[in-house]
């Protein structure tokens, strides 16, 4: 009896020590890089371009200007990671796309063409000068359409694992684990009332090579993230998704699942993104100097395209654009997120290459 009872006292002082850990960590000490707050040397802004009014960020004037393009369901706050590196050698300019962040929403009313003009009149008011544009995902798709459509407000291209073509409508329908992904947004994240962002992540699955099952999340490991993420809440108000223990990216994700607008993603799955867009054109009107960073990816017999670019579409931009450098990252899908070491060093390489093969302006300051 005496056994069982000291084992009953060890797990409760476990219990006890565990819980006091965690309160003192929530309390006491602060991630190193918050997801809320500016970035020293940057500040926020709002530009109103007519139709929608898009908030950014701009840091200092430091060189070139380097217009940040966030991918779907990311807002400037993805870049936080590069900025202060990236700040050394650029001019920064980080908007939250239409339906993102803290800028206008437009159910109904997203497509690659709205948001590149978008883009464009935010250029002309804003940066007023040709910029080097760099986006991720769909963010690095538009950052083509302005190489494409305005090319005289272009210096370079920085393409992050964008779905030129698997994005595309009618191809998405056959991207199965794209469209389950975005779906489960829209179903469930989309849903009137307080979001739900613990059911969201419940229902998310990676593929397994050789299964037709997805391999879910345990079910006890989200709600333990659900469960800090409440008790952070109740300690930090001004900072909810500053959750205890977890990376970076997975909190910026949590803000970003919890605060854009879920039609972009129907736009997507539904065509609305691509309506009146054609990759292969845009590609072909390409002039500027392009650097594509391709991500992992491979194709599952059951769910299709894991990731961005498999090997026929890396193929195919190849052959449309002829001033093209690619880079390919052992990397998850958010390079500048998950490696942004990595994603800096490619920048500034690329960069650097083409002032010495004086391909871009020198700024004296």
């Amino acid at each position: 009896m005496r056994k069982i009872l000291k084992r009953i006292v060890i797990f409760i002082a476990i219990i006890i020590a565990f819980v006091l850990l965690t309160l003192t960590i929530f309390i006491f000490k602060p991630p190193k890089i918050s997801v809320e707050g500016i970035p020293d040397g940057f500040v926020e802004k709002q530009a109103n371009i007519g139709e929608v009014t898009l908030n950014y960020v701009e840091g200092p004037n430091n060189g070139l200007p380097l217009l940040l393009i966030p991918g779907q369901m990311e807002f400037w706050q993805g870049y936080k990671l590069v900025l202060p590196e990236l700040s050394k050698k650029f001019h920064i300019f980080v908007p939250d796309l239409r339906g993102h962040g803290k800028s206008t929403r437009t159910p109904s009313h997203y497509s690659y063409n709205i948001i590149g003009n978008d883009l464009t009149r935010f250029i002309a008011k804003e940066i007023k000068r040709p910029t080097i544009v760099a986006g991720l995902s769909s963010g690095g798709v538009l950052a083509i359409w302005l190489g494409a459509y305005a090319p005289e407000d272009v210096l370079a291209i920085i393409a992050e694992d964008p779905p030129i073509f698997s994005s595309i409508w009618p191809r998405i329908q056959n991207e199965k684990f794209m469209t389950r992904n975005f779906k489960l947004a829209v179903d469930i994240l989309g849903k009137p009332g307080k979001r739900d962002v613990e059911a969201y992540l419940s229902a998310m699955g990676a593929p397994v090579k050789g299964k037709a099952e997805l391999l879910m999340i345990p079910r006890f490991i989200v709600k333990t993230m659900f469960l800090l993420a409440r008790i952070n809440l109740a300690v930090h108000p001004n900072n909810p998704y500053d959750v205890p223990f977890l990376p970076f990216n997975m909190r910026a994700g949590f803000k970003f699942l919890s605060e854009y607008d879920t039609d972009f993603s129907r736009a997507t799955i539904d065509g609305e993104l691509s309506r009146g867009f054609s990759p292969e054109e845009a590609l072909r009107r390409v002039k500027s100097p392009m650097l594509l960073l391709r991500a992992e990816a491979y194709r599952h017999e059951t769910w299709g395209l894991i990731g961005a670019i498999d090997d026929e579409d890396l193929k195919r931009v190849i052959s449309l654009v002829p001033n093209l450098r690619v880079v390919q990252i052992s990397s998850g899908h958010e390079i500048h997120l998950v490696q942004p070491q990595r994603y800096i060093d490619e920048v500034t390489k690329f960069v650097d290459n083409l002032k010495n093969k004086n391909k871009l302006p020198r700024i004296v300051l």
